[in-house]
C-alpha cells in the first residue's frame, strides 16, 4: 500500500484555512497556521530548490523598492502601542515615489 499526500489538499482545507479560496494575509499573523499545515516547498532532503530562489527574488524585489523610491510615512506621528514589542498602532501605512532622475 502507497500513501500520497498532497501539499495543494492541505493548503485548501477549511479545518485549517477559513475560506481557503480567499487571498487574506492576515492568516500567517501571529503564530500563524499550525506546524506543517502550510508548506508550500516540501520538506526534508527532497525540498524544492526553489525555495532558495524564491527567497533571493523576494530579497533582489525589496532591493529594488528600497533603492529606487522615496518612502513617506502616511500618519507622520503616529502612536507607538506595545504588544508585546513596539509597533505602530496603525500598521506603517506609506506612500512610495519614485525618486527623480
Amino acid at each position: 500500500m502507497q500513501l500520497y499526500w498532497s501539499a495543494n489538499s492541505t493548503h485548501k482545507n477549511p479545518e485549517y484555512f477559513p475560506e481557503p479560496q480567499k487571498f487574506d494575509p492576515s492568516r500567517f499573523e501571529g503564530s500563524g497556521p499550525s506546524p506543517y499545515t502550510f508548506v508550500p516547498f516540501g520538506g526534508g532532503p527532497r525540498m524544492c530548490p526553489g525555495k532558495e530562489y524564491a527567497r533571493l527574488e523576494i530579497l533582489v524585489f525589496m532591493h529594488h523598492l528600497v533603492k529606487r523610491f522615496k518612502w513617506e510615512k502616511v500618519i507622520p506621528n503616529e502612536k507607538i502601542v506595545v504588544d508585546p514589542m513596539p509597533i505602530p498602532a496603525k500598521g506603517l501605512p506609506v506612500r512610495l515615489y519614485p525618486h527623480q532622475v
